[in-house]
């Protein structure tokens, strides 16, 4: 049995994104795809962690880190380019004001937050690491 530690929550329906990203090509993984056009699907059974740092899983950040979490991810596994980290912390920020976050919140912590703190988790070096049992 191999497994991955770290996850609270999985999608139970599908959960789509808009973004400003553009990939070279379409991107598709078992539980994530990017087209060209810049629609983020999460599929059903997307595991993620909700948002990180000093903050609580609220309303206003659930599905914003979600979709956050699904670009970091592509990034780490390298199909896509480390150029697009900034429009994802951008997104962050949108994403959070949409849902319902005080801008000036979301503007800082989220947007320049994630831009000074967050580099590691889009690092390939970070990828989860997995675990076997015998």
């Amino acid at each position: 049995m191999k497994y991955t530690k770290g996850y609270k929550y999985q999608l139970a329906e599908d959960e789509y994104f808009q973004t400003r990203i553009r990939p070279d090509k379409h991107i598709v993984t078992d539980f994530i795809e990017l087209n060209m056009q810049g629609l983020l699907r999460g599929k059903r059974g997307y595991a993620w962690d909700g948002p990180s740092g000093p903050t609580k899983d609220r309303k206003t950040n659930m599905r914003p880190s979600l979709g956050h979490d699904m670009i970091y991810q592509l990034l780490r596994l390298e199909l896509l380019d480390d150029k697009w980290r900034e429009v994802a912390d951008r997104h962050l920020a949108e994403w959070c004001k949409k849902d319902g976050m005080n801008g000036w919140w979301a503007d800082h912590y989220y947007g320049k937050g994630c831009q000074d703190f967050a580099a590691f988790a889009a690092d390939p070096k970070n990828k989860k690491k997995i675990y076997e049992v015998p």
